[in-house]
């Protein structure tokens, strides 16, 4: 009977630790899938739960040092928190296990579990079970990992904050951007009305005067009606496409490309530049090549007119 009674309570005992053990790692899974807010609240508290699980909690004390806080439960460390550089008891608590891990560059995270001074006054020290130093090895390696997320989070959460700052940023220069833009286009068109004001009583008078004393003059009159067409196409519209066209053609194509935009027929070219008809068909078909026509039914007077 006394054999029973002693393998029972032996069961009991082990049944108990099973279940401190199990209420640690509950615990530790819910403190680590929180999110973070304060480091030393979740260091202190791992250090509480780990110290509860051991064997004999009211005779270890349990040293957490990591993220450049340094927590301690058991012995006389519950009362307050402590910096790394503060030092312990100088009667130092006997060593039963410690483990490190390394969480980041230089960073490194160590759990200490060590026999504290009310086990010594008997003169006894505690042996650590494998099921322990298994427990807080799993546990560091669980808080290194933990610890490594809140870094990346602080990392992630300044780069968002820089980010935001300058998407901020990016917008102010595009209203500042889209101001300009608009006070550009609106000078645009003050200067082409300008312009218009300035061709009518400045130009128009003289070559109205000169298409009325070179009425029968065909050579001077053509010009005229060119010069006319020229002014009309270029005080009616501010686009720059015909420009873009320009820079890709000779002088005499861009000469041609004006005739024909005007509505002059090949012969009429031939006649206002005193070149062969011949001549004026291959400016055209070079014309068509550089603006890509070649291989298009587009018809040139249209495209040309297209472009302005």
């Amino acid at each position: 009977m006394a054999g029973d009674a002693c393998e029972f309570q032996q069961l009991q005992h082990t049944l108990s630790e099973r279940e401190k053990e199990l209420d640690a790692l509950y615990g530790l899974a819910a403190l680590f899938s929180r999110p973070v807010d304060d480091v030393r609240a979740v260091i202190r508290e791992t250090a509480r739960i780990l110290r509860a699980s051991m064997e004999r909690p009211d005779a270890v004390i349990v040293e957490i040092d990591a993220d450049g806080y340094r927590e301690r439960c058991g012995d006389d460390s519950e009362q307050g928190d402590r910096d790394t550089e503060e030092t312990v008891d100088p009667l130092r608590p006997v060593e039963l296990y410690t483990v490190r891990r390394t969480y980041s560059i230089e960073k490194r995270i160590t759990i200490c579990v060590a026999s504290s001074a009310r086990s010594r006054s008997d003169g006894t020290v505690p042996a650590m079970h494998t099921r322990e130093k298994h427990l807080v090895a799993s546990t560091a390696t669980l808080m290194a990992d933990l610890l490594q997320r809140v870094e990346m989070d602080l990392v992630l959460r300044e780069s968002t904050k820089t980010l935001q700052r300058q998407t901020a940023e990016l917008e102010r220069k595009n209203v500042t951007l889209r101001e300009v833009l608009s006070q550009i286009e609106h000078e645009k068109r003050a200067l082409l009305r300008d312009a218009r004001a300035h061709v009518d009583i400045f130009v128009r008078p003289y070559l109205h005067e000169i298409a009325e004393r070179s009425a029968f003059d065909p050579f001077v009159r053509s010009r005229v009606d060119q010069i006319e067409a020229s002014l009309a196409a270029l005080l009616t519209s501010d686009d720059r496409r015909l420009v873009e066209v320009a820079h890709r053609l000779s002088p005499r194509e861009v000469e041609i490309c004006g005739l024909i935009r005007n509505g002059l027929t090949t012969k009429e070219i031939s006649t206002f530049l005193h070149i062969s008809e011949t001549t004026v068909e291959r400016h055209r078909n070079t014309i068509r090549r550089k603006l890509k026509l070649n291989k298009s039914k587009v018809n040139l007077t249209t495209y040309l007119r297209s472009v302005t």
